[in-house]
């Protein structure tokens, strides 16, 4: 994963060090090895300073975010703990339950009075017929009364 001038600057150290084989039988290896090290740290000293400041820089995050977190938890075990809260919660599943019985018993008798509501609309109509019809038959009861009783003849 070397970048191009880190590939160049290697080859450059290696041919000094070939050249330097060539013009001379007698190697010095302390020099060679002193050129290869500072070639070496210099391609990889920056990559490695940026990495090492990325570290860094993660790893306070991570401090800032857990002391965060440790607060977070200390505010809902502080919640949790809390006697009237959790006396608070109670009453209202107490209450909960009691309006859903209530809502229960509104339902049922709202049906039940919109039956009796109805059933009441169909007497007063039987009624109403009822009335009607004893009305007409007093109404042909009273015609055939006077049918039965003769007219008077007018001479």
């Amino acid at each position: 994963m070397m970048t191009d001038m880190e590939e160049t600057e290697v080859k450059h150290v290696q041919s000094q060090i070939e050249r330097h084989d060539c013009e001379d039988d007698q190697v010095h290896y302390s020099e060679a090895t002193k050129k290869l090290a500072i070639g070496l740290l210099n391609i990889y000293q920056l990559p490695s300073e940026q990495v090492q400041k990325e570290l860094n820089e993660v790893t306070g995050k991570q401090e800032t975010l857990l002391c965060q977190m440790q607060v977070e938890t200390k505010k809902l075990q502080e919640s949790l703990e809390d006697i009237d809260l959790n006396e608070t919660f109670q009453m209202i599943k107490v209450y909960q339950g009691k309006l859903t019985l209530m809502k229960k018993e509104m339902a049922s008798i709202h049906e039940r009075t919109f039956k009796l509501k109805k059933r009441a609309l169909r007497l007063q109509q039987m009624k109403q017929k009822e009335a009607l019809n004893k009305e007409q038959q007093r109404e042909q009861e009273i015609r055939r009364e006077q049918e039965l009783i003769g007219k008077p003849v007018v001479s």
